[in-house]
């Protein structure tokens, strides 16, 4: 008796699972390429030659002539059964939760990479890799090859983190209260400034006070030492450009204080670089040197 109880919910619950084979038969020439235009496709495995690439979400933007294109729709809703759809397996789920900023969104299940993300009703919303990459964000990139930044950090209660004083006056520590006249959320961060195009302009208000920003391309890796021409690790190794290197008789050192105070990370390299005027220190086989900087 005990076991024909286990098995009735069991049943029950598999019975409610929709069924993805029409998707699955349509969307069947997908491989690890998935067309979007007509002559770009997109993955995440990394090709021999590719238009554009994202270090963070790893997408890659390739030119290849389709025959087939894959239609994306937009506004998912919460709940609604969805699966991540590729040759050989289908991954059924829910929709779980939407990204923010450049992370993922989520189904209830991980989904392969390459994969398609579609409805019961076949319409694709995404491609997969664990999570998956929206429309909006999706052909964005395919489009542009880059994201839009406006030289600041926020988290997602829209604090400002840290930023590029050569580029906003922003200050870390503001809370961005309206961006170009809508409510500061993680979604219209992305859609206004993430997916934003190089040089326009954003009107930001803080609790301080208003701004207007430009939009430029998003980089990877970027401190306020570039514009110095010096390279930064994530483990605060400094490369001097040709200029300071001869200067100071040094190419390279770890960077141990800005402004002589002490630094132990990446992030609190970037906070205290928010800051215009900065001298730095770096140490190298036990001897520190101090390197001011002006722009």
């Amino acid at each position: 008796m005990k076991k024909l109880l286990f098995l009735i919910p069991f049943f029950l619950y598999s019975a409610l699972i929709p069924d993805f084979s029409v998707c699955y038969k349509k969307y069947s020439f997908i491989t690890d390429l998935i067309p979007v235009t007509e002559n770009k496709s997109v993955t995440f495995s990394k090709p021999s030659k590719y238009l554009f690439y994202d270090p963070f979400t790893h997408l890659y933007v390739i030119r290849h002539k389709n025959k087939k294109i894959v239609k994306f729709y937009e506004n998912m809703k919460l709940g609604w059964w969805m699966a991540g759809i590729k040759k050989n397996a289908i991954y059924g789920g829910t929709y779980a939760s939407k990204g923010e900023f450049l992370n993922f969104s989520k189904l209830s299940v991980d989904v392969p990479k390459n994969s398609i993300i579609s409805d019961i009703f076949c319409r694709a919303y995404g491609i997969g890799k664990g999570g998956f990459l929206d429309k909006k964000r999706l052909m964005h990139f395919v489009k542009y090859g880059y994201w839009g930044d406006i030289g600041i950090e926020v988290d997602n209660k829209m604090r400002v983190l840290y930023t590029d004083p050569f580029w906003t006056n922003i200050k870390p520590g503001e809370r961005i209260l309206f961006i170009n006249s809508k409510k500061a959320t993680p979604q219209s961060f992305t859609d206004i400034v993430l997916l934003g195009k190089k040089g326009e302009k954003v009107k930001i208000v803080t609790n301080k006070r208003k701004y207007i920003v430009k939009i430029r391309k998003l980089k990877y890796g970027f401190t306020p030492l570039s514009y110095f021409g010096i390279k930064v690790d994530k483990n605060l190794m400094a490369y001097l450009p040709p200029n300071l290197a001869g200067k100071y008789f040094l190419k390279s050192g770890k960077i141990i204080e800005i402004n002589h105070k002490k630094v132990t990370s990446f992030n609190q390299l970037l906070y205290l670089l928010s800051f215009k005027n900065d001298t730095i220190t770096l140490e190298k086989e036990g001897i520190k040197i101090d390197i001011p900087l002006r722009k």
